[in-house]
């Protein structure tokens, strides 16, 4: 395994205090700041036999992902103590989203060194004197959005503190997840289905929640309200993460679901994970018209007017036209990616009036949508399609195969610890409580 360097952030430990003013300076306070800086030395340099600071990964200059490197952790976690209702999570996987690939290219110099990512699941070692919903040993993960508790964001404050990116409505970054311990407050925290392994449920803060607010309209202030039920007909884009678990939750629903791909062999596996229509868009470039015919095949003769009820657009500029194409006559789209590219020219504008489509911008989800999310998938059993798994130490290759790779299928996750971690003593070095 690779060895992390120490953290470049500045970084204030208490064990080194002040020193008093020169005239005042004895050799008694000459020896105990040595004897300090000693100890810091010691703990930096982890010259302990078995233990050693929890590390995390960095983006320290600019170029990309390619400029990650492993170091300590900043936060100071084993030399401050836990306070209030904090709670500390070692963290057990991280999923990566394109999301996290498009803000490590975006950073700029001010901004570095930066942790990225914003998908983590994790298990609580450590609760602060005033938690009163989390417990030791409960696996959890953190939201994407801290202060978004339910509802329609009533504002940009709603939407602040999105891990491991910018906040693009009112400035500021925030430190992602791809770290061995973080630590948040218990209300930032939603406990996962049991039913989903670690690495599956480190797939959830984004990609899950956006597919399920997708589906269900995500914004309601009260109960969720699905948008799609059965026999209605949902379109989706693509095989990656959001698509996959749409497809899934989708199946759930009882929908009949049509799915596009570049690529024959994945459209098969998409065929059986339950999608009923299969489009190539190389092969079919005008692929949402020939969505709207599918589409009439699957409804009562009564109801053949063509066109599906929802499509989950993930594509954005590349793909808006041919969304339009797809939906029915007072269906809708949901707007929740730009993979294909932020601006657009839209022909035929006025297919959004003459058909009376939705068109709603969706952005991942709140808490109460998660903590719905959660009970839906442990009653349905939904498993999220994680493609492949890297070791921490591999991260690098993690985020080549999440950009290069032709063969992806689903989500791309880095271990970052695993249960062996937990059934001896932890080898970090502890925390104080």
């Amino acid at each position: 395994a690779r060895t992390p360097a120490p953290f470049p952030f500045p970084f204030t430990s208490p064990f080194l205090l002040p020193s008093p003013p020169a005239a005042r300076r004895t050799r008694k306070d000459a020896t105990n700041q040595l004897r300090s800086a000693v100890r810091i030395h010691v703990i930096r340099n982890r010259v302990h036999k078995h233990k050693r600071m929890p590390s995390c990964v960095v983006v320290e200059k600019p170029g990309g992902f390619k400029s990650l490197a492993m170091r300590d952790s900043p936060s100071g976690i084993v030399e401050t103590k836990l306070s209030g209702s904090y709670v500390e999570i070692r963290v057990l996987a991280v999923s990566l989203n394109f999301r996290d690939v498009v803000h490590i290219q975006r950073l700029r110099p001010k901004n570095l060194p930066f942790i990225p990512c914003s998908d983590c699941v994790g298990r609580i070692v450590a609760v602060g004197s005033g938690c009163t919903e989390r417990k030791l040993g409960e696996r959890v993960c953190a939201l994407f959005f801290p202060f978004w508790e339910n509802g329609r964001p009533r504002s940009a404050a709603d939407l602040r503190g999105a891990l491991g990116g910018a906040n693009a409505l009112e400035g500021g970054i925030t430190h992602g997840v791809l770290q061995e311990r973080i630590r948040v407050p218990e209300s930032y925290t939603v406990r996962v289905p049991e039913c989903l392994s670690d690495a599956e449920a480190s797939t959830l803060p984004c990609a899950g929640l956006t597919a399920w607010s997708a589906l269900f309209g995500g914004y309601e202030d009260t109960s969720p309200t699905r948008l799609v039920g059965k026999g209605d007909i949902v379109l989706l884009e693509g095989t990656g993460g959001v698509s996959l678990l749409a497809l899934q939750m989708a199946k759930a629903l009882e929908c009949s679901v049509i799915i596009t791909s570049s690529q024959n062999s994945k459209l098969n596996r998409a065929r059986d994970l339950g999608a009923d229509a299969c489009i190539n868009y190389k092969e079919t470039p005008k692929w949402g018209k020939k969505a709207f015919e599918i589409a009439k095949g699957f409804k009562e003769e009564k109801d053949r007017v063509g066109g599906v009820d929802l499509v989950v657009d993930v594509g954005g500029a590349g793909t808006i036209s041919d969304a339009l194409d797809a939906v029915r006559v007072g269906g809708r789209v949901m707007l929740v990616g730009n993979l294909g590219g932020r601006d657009a020219l839209i022909k035929r504008m006025d297919r959004i009036f003459y058909k009376a489509i939705t068109i709603q911008g969706l952005v991942v989800g709140h808490k109460k949508g998660f903590e719905a999310m959660c009970q839906f998938i442990e009653e349905k059993r939904v498993k999220p399609i994680v493609d492949k798994v890297f070791l921490y130490d591999e991260y690098k290759e993690a985020f080549e195969y999440l950009v290069h790779s032709k063969s992806r299928f689903g989500k791309v996750v880095i271990r970052v610890a695993g249960p062996k971690d937990f059934e001896k003593e932890d080898h970090l070095i502890p925390s104080k409580m």
